[in-house]
């Protein structure tokens, strides 16, 4: 049986973008592919992570071709894409409330914690609810 994980887009941002590279976050992309891990991201993810690749481009950070293969890596890595009606939008709406969360933010801590997945996150406001969630980790812990 694989591993459920959640991932937001610090993490997957990782896997294109230079400067943010990381061994652990190559891990994880390695494990997803070959279905040791499986992944599961709120909807709001495609959103998110096309945003991040738009700036990166207009920031100069990455090229449009580079764009473009990013964009077709994350086509292509397997996961399943939760959307807001099943996830439970009153709970999201909770978990914001009551950790002070963007909504954003609270829509994969909540689905992490609903799915009983660990979320891997580089997010400085996740990352400072380990303490209280402890499926909440830093990629290297992966």
């Amino acid at each position: 049986m694989s591993r459920l994980i959640v991932l937001d887009c610090s993490v997957t941002a990782a896997w294109f973008l230079p400067d943010e590279s990381s061994a652990a976050a190559q891990r994880i992309l390695d494990d997803i592919m070959n279905h040791t891990s499986s992944l599961i991201v709120p909807s709001l993810w495609y959103y998110e992570i096309t945003n991040v690749v738009r700036s990166s481009v207009r920031r100069k950070r990455i090229d449009q071709s580079t764009a473009n293969a990013a964009l077709f890596l994350l086509r292509e890595v397997p996961k399943e894409v939760i959307d807001p009606e099943k996830q439970g939008p009153s709970g999201m709406l909770a978990m914001a409330i009551d950790h002070d969360l963007s909504a954003y933010d609270a829509a994969y801590l909540y689905l992490a914690e609903t799915a009983g997945a660990d979320l891997f996150t580089a997010d400085e406001d996740l990352l400072a609810l380990g303490g209280k969630f402890t499926f909440v980790k830093k990629p290297e812990e992966y």
